[in-house]
């Protein structure tokens, strides 16, 4: 389950124009299809619990088809949250640097194409490179896509830890904070995301994970911390941590 802040459309009373509008907490339910038969079900069942909003793995994408996804989605009056994933831009994931790029743009161009909301863009490890090697492979990379970003209007989301259960995937900045290192990019298009694993997420989670979300970033619940702790007591949990969150929809 990926959850995201959206900027709520209420109407304000005079007397609250001074104020900060609310948010609105959302979530989207990841895609397990691997074929359109399983795909027509899934969305099925997801429409019987009133999702509107789903996630999908690339590949997944890929291998139903671009066309009959979008198709079956649209149909169902579901949109695309996150697309995911791109990137390696260390090498660290098995590609050079100009493949990860290449492929970061293919991407954006597909989640444009399925009108989603962003791209998970892994940066790839440190592993073998010096720590400042890393870092200009990684800001390189994300600012060589970033025109496709912008022309697309689908945002980049930076996994501050690791997405695919290890450390090859998430790069981990030395000289500032990890939102302070997203910032200094200075575009709305790169935007953070952060992993929620066990039975204790948030003690692993970097503290500034409510300003992730406050910056339109996105959080993603693992399956199991899912079962774990139930849908219900985690968005509770987000909300209680939000200043002005609104009640949360699906």
């Amino acid at each position: 389950m990926d959850v995201v802040l959206e900027q709520a459309s209420t109407s304000f009373s005079v007397s609250s124009f001074d104020h900060t509008p609310p948010v609105l907490l959302s979530t989207a339910e990841i895609l397990l299809a691997n074929d359109y038969d399983e795909l027509v079900a899934e969305v099925q069942t997801l429409q019987r619990r009133r999702v509107r909003n789903v996630s999908i793995r690339r590949q997944r994408a890929m291998r139903i088809g671009k066309n009959v996804l979008k198709c079956v989605l649209q149909d169902a009056g579901m949109e695309v949250c996150t697309l995911g994933f791109a990137g390696g831009f260390t090498g660290t994931l098995g590609r050079t640097w100009k493949q990860a790029v290449d492929d970061t743009r293919r991407a954006l161009e597909l989640a444009s194409e399925l009108q989603a909301r962003a791209v998970v863009v892994l940066p790839g490890c440190r592993g073998l490179h010096t720590y400042n090697h890393a870092e200009r492979c990684v800001r390189e990379g994300l600012e060589g896509c970033l025109d496709d970003a912008l022309r697309f209007r689908v945002d980049m989301l930076v996994p501050l830890n690791s997405v695919l259960g290890t450390s090859r995937d998430v790069f981990q900045p030395q000289q500032t904070g990890c939102m302070d290192w997203i910032d200094s990019f200075e575009t709305h298009r790169i935007k953070a995301m952060m992993v929620l694993r066990g039975g204790s997420p948030w003690a692993r989670l970097p503290g500034c994970w409510e300003r992730c979300l406050e910056s339109g970033g996105a959080l993603r619940i693992s399956g199991r911390t899912r079962r774990l702790l139930g849908r219900h007591d985690i968005v509770r949990r987000i909300l209680a941590s939000m200043e002005n969150a609104a009640v949360p929809v699906s």
